[in-house]
């Protein structure tokens, strides 16, 4: 089998994806970036990894082309709760602050690249547990990627075994799970929190709702140039409420790549907020 690579169709392949999905890849990649794209070849039938990047060149304006190539590249690696800390911070922190401020309607969470969903799902599970039950009820999680294939299966809202026990407690899948003969599904009280949709978050963002009062953006900035950065953090000020919260993964600094945020931190985690103008955005005064 073909498993060489020649800079020409590196840098073909890396134009497209820069152009398509803001993707950056980078020469020293290019071992890791041959085993990645072997079995995409395989499964559509090329020997020559430089007949499957002619191929995506030449369907690079097909969605699902595009999307394949990005599910092969870009790392799948999820799990409920992701990290620990940054819903620890969620769940002691920031969600009571913001059921308070806004304790006559619901919250609006953003989920900016949910893979599966189990970002998502997680998100709606610190609603159910920290809000009161009738403002739980009233709140949303919208959860979008760039991937077809995963916004799919996140909709489906079924876990295997191995999935559900890996960052939720027994308990936990046991009270939002229901038991199924492929392995968990999420239980309708939970899902009906729950909204998915295929988004590139590089491309201009469209939302029936005009405000978010959390956004997730993590481990999405370290796969992007600087200039796709800039753009993605542009649609996030853009969505994010006035006193609303933004977390990245760790590493990604939005304050450095975007004059709209201020860095916040306690118990060796940042969060940003909305820099309105030249202030702060005050806590209290909720954006619509």
């Amino acid at each position: 089998m073909g498993n060489e690579l020649s800079p020409f169709y590196f840098d073909l392949l890396a134009r497209v994806l820069r152009k398509e999905a803001g993707i950056l890849l980078r020469p020293e990649k290019t071992y890791s970036l041959r085993a990645k794209l072997r079995p995409l070849a395989d499964r559509w039938g090329f020997t020559q990894l430089n007949e499957l990047i002619t191929h995506v060149h030449r369907e690079r304006h097909n969605p699902q082309v595009v999307d394949a190539v990005l599910n092969a590249l870009t790392i799948k690696e999820t799990r409920f709760f992701r990290d620990g800390r940054p819903f620890d911070l969620l769940r002691e922190r920031i969600l009571p602050r913001l059921a308070r401020d806004r304790r006559e309607r619901g919250l609006r969470i953003w989920s900016g690249a949910c893979s599966n969903g189990q970002e998502a799902v997680s998100l709606a599970i610190l609603l159910r547990e920290v809000l009161p039950p009738a403002q739980a009820d009233r709140s949303l999680v919208v959860g979008t990627d760039v991937s077809e294939e995963a916004i799919s299966r996140a909709r489906q809202g079924i876990y295997t075994e191995e999935e559900t026990q890996r960052g939720l407690p027994s308990a936990t899948r046991q009270r939002h799970f229901a038991p199924i003969p492929e392995g968990y599904r999420v239980r309708p009280e939970l899902r009906r929190l729950l909204r998915y949709r295929t988004l590139n978050l590089v491309a201009p963002v469209e939302f029936p709702l005009s405000r978010f009062d959390l956004i997730l953006c993590r481990n999405v900035l370290i796969y992007l140039d600087d200039s796709s950065k800039g753009k993605v953090l542009a649609n996030v000020h853009s969505r994010l409420a006035s006193d609303g919260y933004l977390l990245t993964g760790a590493g990604e600094d939005a304050r450095r790549l975007h004059s709209g945020f201020q860095s916040e931190s306690g118990d060796g985690i940042a969060w940003y907020r909305k820099v309105v103008g030249n202030l702060l955005a005050v806590p209290g005064e909720a954006g619509a």
